[in-house]
């Protein structure tokens, strides 16, 4: 059997290359999939971020949420990032509770929350990230994938593909 091997990264700077690119405007909109009763729906999402909490809106009764409540294992991707979490619905946007989150959104992404805020049942739903690639590219024409492992506070790239 074939093993992959790991060199080691720096965890921090693995860590800041990702909340840098979490961050870029240019990088608000993610793909979320989720899955439930064998059924997998991707979709993209409007995300904002809070250091590694990652955050977007939705309509309280959407098929993303219903998925959600039976599985909260989520994945968010976008061109080289691919972020595995856990997803927990924090409930309507406008509940005290959501007060501060709320706040941010509004920082971030203001044209979005003044469309969306006053509609009836929006909900806040949070990530958690557990692991993720964070970055891709070429040295001497061999690929390399860089992945962290937040449980483990982890972080190595691996050879992409035995050509």
């Amino acid at each position: 059997m074939n093993t992959i091997a790991k060199e080691i990264l720096d965890y921090k700077k693995t860590k800041d290359k990702l909340l840098s690119f979490l961050e870029s405007k240019e990088n608000s909109v993610m793909i979320l999939a989720t899955s439930a009763n064998d059924v997998v729906m991707a979709r993209p999402v409007l995300i904002i971020n809070d250091l590694l909490d990652i955050y977007f809106f939705t309509w309280k009764h959407s098929r993303k949420c219903a998925q959600i409540e039976k599985n909260n294992l989520i994945s968010l991707c976008k061109d080289k990032v691919e972020i595995e979490g856990t997803a927990e619905i924090l409930g309507l946007m406008t509940s005290d509770k959501n007060r501060g989150v709320l706040k941010l959104l509004k920082q971030k992404q203001p044209e979005a929350i003044k469309r969306w805020k006053n509609k009836p049942n929006m909900v806040i739903v949070k990530i958690k990230p557990i692991f993720s690639s964070v970055d891709g590219y070429f040295i001497h024409d061999e690929a390399y994938i860089e992945y962290i492992d937040f449980k483990k506070q982890h972080a190595y790239k691996v050879k992409w593909g035995n050509y």
